[in-house]
C-alpha cells in the first residue's frame, strides 16, 4: 500500500510541474480566452502571474472634438466637426460581431453604400451629458437629434486589445474600466444608461449604429 501511495506521489509531483511551469507570456494570452479558475487549473501556482497580467496600460482613450450634428432630413445626421454621417436610429436587429460587420459592409442606406460599425471614440461622440428627451419622444443618453427609444447595447469596432482602459463620466460621476479579454472582446455603448461595456464577441448578438466617413 505504502508502494502505491509513493508512486502516486511521485507521479504528481512529477506531473505538476508541466503545467505550473507556465509563463507570464502564456498566462497573458490564456486570459483572453479562459476564465481564471481555468487558469489557475491549467497552471497551479499561477496567481501572482495572474495579477501581473491584469496591469494595463493606463492611458486615456482620446476623445474626438466636440461633435455639431445636423439633420439632413433624409434619417441620417452629419457630424460637421468629425466629418463623419450617421444613421438617425440604430438597427432593430441584433447581429453578431461578424454579421453585423458584413451587414454594415453590405446594406445600402440613404443612396449610400459604404456604411461600417464605429470606433469606440466615434459612437461616443453621441453620448449625451444628461438624460433628455430624443427624436424618438424617449428619454436617453444621446444627443437629442438622434432616435433611441431601448434598451439597446451597440456594437463598436474596437477591440479590447486595442483599447484595455478607458475613463469615461457615467451619470455625472467618474469612472475607470478596464478589460484584460484581447481579441476575444469589443467595446460596446448603452444609450439608455449613458455608458461604455466591454462583451465577449463568441455568441453575443447586439444591435448597430451606422456610420460612414463624410467630407
Amino acid at each position: 500500500m505504502r508502494i502505491v501511495l509513493l508512486t502516486l506521489v511521485i507521479l504528481l509531483t512529477q506531473a505538476v510541474p508541466s503545467f505550473a511551469k507556465c509563463k507570464k507570456s502564456d498566462i497573458c494570452t490564456m486570459m483572453e480566452k479562459m476564465d481564471h479558475f481555468s487558469i489557475l487549473n491549467a497552471c497551479p501556482g499561477s496567481a501572482p502571474l495572474l495579477k501581473e497580467c491584469k496591469k494595463v496600460n493606463e492611458v486615456a482613450l482620446p476623445p474626438l472634438p466636440s461633435p455639431e450634428f445636423i439633420d439632413n432630413g433624409d434619417e441620417t445626421i452629419t457630424d460637421k466637426v468629425n466629418k463623419l454621417r450617421w444613421l438617425k436610429k440604430g438597427t432593430e436587429t441584433r447581429l453578431s460581431l461578424k454579421d453585423a460587420l458584413a451587414f454594415a459592409n453590405s446594406e445600402s442606406f440613404a443612396g449610400s453604400s459604404d456604411w461600417r460599425l464605429p470606433t469606440l471614440p466615434e459612437l461616443r461622440t453621441l453620448l449625451y451629458p444628461e438624460k433628455i428627451v430624443n427624436a424618438s419622444g424617449k428619454r436617453a443618453w444621446i444627443n437629442p437629434v438622434f432616435d433611441n427609444s431601448r434598451a439597446h447595447y451597440y456594437w463598436t469596432s474596437t477591440k479590447c486589445d486595442e483599447v484595455s482602459f478607458i475613463e469615461e463620466n457615467y451619470q455625472g460621476k467618474h469612472q475607470k474600466k478596464t478589460c484584460q479579454r484581447g481579441e476575444a472582446a469589443n467595446w460596446l455603448v448603452l444609450f439608455k444608461v449613458g455608458t461604455t461595456v466591454w462583451f465577449l464577441t463568441k455568441d453575443a448578438k447586439h444591435h448597430i449604429w451606422l456610420v460612414q466617413d463624410h467630407k
